[in-house]
């Protein structure tokens, strides 16, 4: 099963996500009152859930999976902005909590994930690094319990580990370590990615995250081709026990020199890694992030079908 990455292009312009700096927060309560950026931000908290609800509608429409967008409450986790306010602040927050309560009510066949910005090291030396990281993970987590969702890797939070300070068994350990300082929400979710550069390609994290601290690791099939390994997709796999693995499908642009550039739509197909899903070679869900998003997935499922 294909999932649709944090934004539908069929649903836009009439169900879009809305953000706000923290510099436009600042100029609002200057020129009014911080009470009035906060209805104004508090909006658009409600808006982005609402966004996400018929987002995850659309999904179940469509037999697709949804990874939900790391940015639904934008400075909430900001640390300037989280010592004068909280969620329940927010005037609309009775609102945002119906929301998620419909959507958790409604039980649709939509397996939900999240994945994390990247500025989030949780192998971090830096204690206001790791400060940061460990309060948006635990945010993070606490969206994904709203959601209704299982504390398990059915509905995974997934991040880089984007650390090369050290022995990779001392990144992991440290990793490990500070994972267990979480709430349950994340670390009973929490699954490592490969990255596109860098010590940490797939048999290092099958190594030293999995083997050495049972934390499953996603397969990133792009990543895979810029910076590969000897394990690979059949190895990660095997990391994530009795639940299905969710990985991730991208293709190189073939427009940009750089081969990490995710490609609009899909155009060099590899059934080695999507149309065996559908026979029993194999059984994984994949997080399309290819950037024509709903368009993509169409495009895929078609040539599954076709191959």
């Amino acid at each position: 099963m294909y999932s649709l990455c944090c934004i539908s292009n069929e649903l836009k312009p009439s169900h879009s996500f809305k953000t706000m700096t923290w510099k436009r927060f600042n100029d609002l309560s200057s020129r009014d009152c911080p009470k009035t950026a906060l209805k104004q931000l508090s909006s658009r908290w409600l808006n982005n859930v609402k966004v996400t609800h018929r987002i995850i509608r659309h999904c179940a429409d469509n037999g697709w999976n949804y990874r939900v967008s790391s940015s639904l409450f934008p400075l909430l986790t900001h640390p300037d902005f989280a010592c004068l306010f909280k969620l329940y602040d927010a005037p609309d927050y009775n609102a945002i909590k119906q929301e998620f309560a419909d959507i958790k009510q409604a039980k649709y066949p939509v397996r939900l994930s999240c994945h994390p910005d990247q500025f989030n090291v949780l192998a971090s030396r830096n204690e206001n690094s790791l400060y940061k990281t460990k309060n948006e993970l635990n945010t993070q987590g606490m969206i994904m319990d709203m959601l209704g969702c299982e504390h398990s890797h059915l509905n995974p939070i997934n991040i880089h580990v984007n650390c090369s300070d050290g022995e990779p068994w001392e990144i992991a350990d440290r990793f490990a370590a500070n994972l267990d300082t979480l709430t349950k929400s994340v670390r009973s979710r929490l699954v490592v990615e490969n990255e596109d550069k860098s010590i940490w390609t797939a048999e290092r994290l099958v190594k030293y995250f999995y083997k050495r601290h049972g934390i499953p690791v996603t397969y990133d099939n792009l990543h895979d081709k810029c910076n590969p390994s000897d394990s690979g997709i059949y190895d990660c796999i095997a990391t994530w026990g009795d639940h299905k693995p969710l990985f991730h499908y991208s293709e190189s642009h073939p427009d940009k020199p750089n081969p990490r550039s995710h490609a609009d739509m899909p155009t060099q197909f590899d059934t080695h890694y999507v149309s065996a899903c559908e026979t029993k070679s194999y059984d994984v869900d994949w997080e399309v992030e290819l950037k024509s998003k709903d368009l993509a997935i169409r495009e895929l499922e078609f040539l599954t079908l076709k191959s």
